[in-house]
Parts: C-alpha cells; structure tokens; sequence
C-alpha cells in the first residue's frame, strides 16, 4: 500500500497498513514491523494495544495520524523504539527511558533477581548502584526490597532526572538517594555507611564493539556503552574501591559482556574479590559476575 506520508489515512487499519510497509522499505522483518507499529499507534493514539485492535475501523484525526506518522518516519530512520514509546518495563515495572538513558535490557534482570535474593533476608541491607541511568537497577531492587535504602550514583545529571521521575513514580523515593559523580566519586563527600551489596551495569564495549553495534544502538548514549580500549575499564575501577565501601559480608554484582567473564574475575581477584560466580542469562551465555 504506497502512500505519501502526508496523505491523511481514514482508519487506525489503513494507517498500520501503510507504517508496516514504510517500515518494510526501510529494511525491517514483516513481523517486527507489524509489533512495533501497533505499539507506536498505540502510543499516537493514547490507547491500550488491546484498545487498537478493537478500534482499527475507526477513524484517526489528524493529530494522532501526524503523530503517529513521526514516529514511524523516526523509527524507519532507526531512532530507538523505546526513545519514541518514552517506556520500557523491567522486572514487571515500567520505567521512563529518554534519549539520556540506556535503554533497559532484559539481561539485567539476571542481576536484579540475584542482588533480591541475596539481600531478602536481611533487616535493612544498604545497596549502592554505580552508573544508574534509568535507575532500573537501584529502583527494581527497591521496589521488591521494601526494607532495603538504596544509594545511586551517575555521572550523567539528565540521567539522574530519568531515574529520580521514575523513582517517583514507583514510590520508592523516599529509600533511594541519588548522587551525581563517576562511580563511587560522589560518595567521598557523602554521609556512607558500608554496603551490603554493590552492584552495576558497567559501560563494557570496546572500540571494536562500538563501531559494530546496529544503528539504532549506536543512538543510545555512547557515554553508558563504551567501556575504555578493552572494555574493561570500569571494572578496575569498581574493584579498586569495592573494599572501601562493602560490608564485611557484602556482596558485589556486575553485569558482563558474553565474553568477558574471566576478565573481569580476574580484575576483581586482584582487588581481593574471591571467590567469585558466574551467573548465566536465559540463552546460556555468561551475564554476570558474582562476588
């Protein structure tokens, strides 16, 4: 079905017949095209992807289709579907995702799910997450840990506006604090106790990485993906400190690339970090690693 972008179609059925082939043009799978054009009507429409199906023979106003129009032409031109939804659920809770964010991905459940289980029986366990961007880490862990106070840092002030509205909205405000710096650098100004549990989704892609990852990632901030010349940068970093600021029987958590799993024990065993476990992901791979 061809039609011009600005040509108005009638119905919310006519308008996905058109993004699905726009976005087919554009190189996209049948399916995907199809799943992520539902959801960016959805979106323009202000409705329930149930509601949409229901009220595909109904007719789209001109200011839904434009808008809805946007986000197909953006997303053909591989802006982040997330960026244009402005959401993303993780661990069964929706978060705010901006441009200044990286966007969830499911893998970091693995890690959230383990930092639950390790702190569940705990009175009041103190975490801390390092690089929190949306805040997913430091909020899931908050939200299931009601007794937990939780401490995040970023380097990234439009991040931390993200992760503190999505905070809000979860009401776990008043548990997490959220302190601007690389790593643990903002913690040195800072009234800490030690940690029961740090945790972090380093950025830990190499150069290499970098250059090959699809175009819609490489519009994610490049800040919370590139990891130094081997990828392994913040690692050290996070090592050097552990000690400083974990509990006598804390624990550290940090999510991996599929192929980084010796590095970074090593890292970590030199920091006197041991023992330590690899924690895998649903297909296998090595995902985190567990001290």
């Amino acid at each position: 079905m061809s039609r011009n972008i600005h040509d108005r179609p009638h119905t919310g059925e006519q308008a996905l017949r058109w993004a699905v082939c726009f976005l087919e043009q554009k190189g996209f799978e049948i399916e995907q095209a199809k799943h992520e054009a539902r959801l960016l009507l959805a979106k323009a429409w202000q409705k329930e992807i149930i509601q949409v199906l229901l009220d595909l023979k109904s007719e789209l106003n001109r200011e839904t289709w434009e808008k809805f129009a946007h986000f197909i032409k953006e997303r053909g031109s591989f802006a982040p579907l997330h960026y244009l939804l402005e959401e993303k659920e993780f661990m069964s809770l929706p978060f705010k995702v901006s441009p200044s964010v990286l966007i969830p991905r499911w893998d970091t459940e693995i890690l959230v799910e383990e930092a639950i289980k390790l702190m569940q029986e705990r009175e009041n366990p103190k975490i801390l997450d390092l690089g929190t961007g949306s805040g997913v880490i430091a909020l899931s862990i908050a939200y299931y840990l009601p007794q937990a106070e939780v401490v995040a840092t970023d380097i990234s002030a439009e991040a931390l506006k993200v992760a503190q509205e999505n905070a809000k909205n979860l009401g776990v405000s008043e548990r997490v604090s959220f302190l601007q710096g690389s790593l643990y650098t903002p913690l040195a100004k800072a009234q800490v106790s030690k940690f029961d549990l740090i945790a972090s989704n380093p950025p830990y892609l190499s150069p290499e990485e970098m250059a090959a990852l699809p175009p819609d990632v490489k519009k994610e901030p490049a800040i919370a993906l590139a990891g130094g010349k081997d990828g392994l940068q913040f690692y050290r970093e996070i090592a050097l400190q552990a000690k400083k600021y974990l509990a006598p029987d804390g624990h550290v958590l940090v999510e991996i690339g599929y192929q980084q799993a010796m590095a970074v024990i090593g890292i970590l065993q030199k920091w006197g970090l041991i023992p330590l476990r690899i924690l895998r992901d649903l297909e296998g791979r090595d995902r985190v690693v567990a001290y």
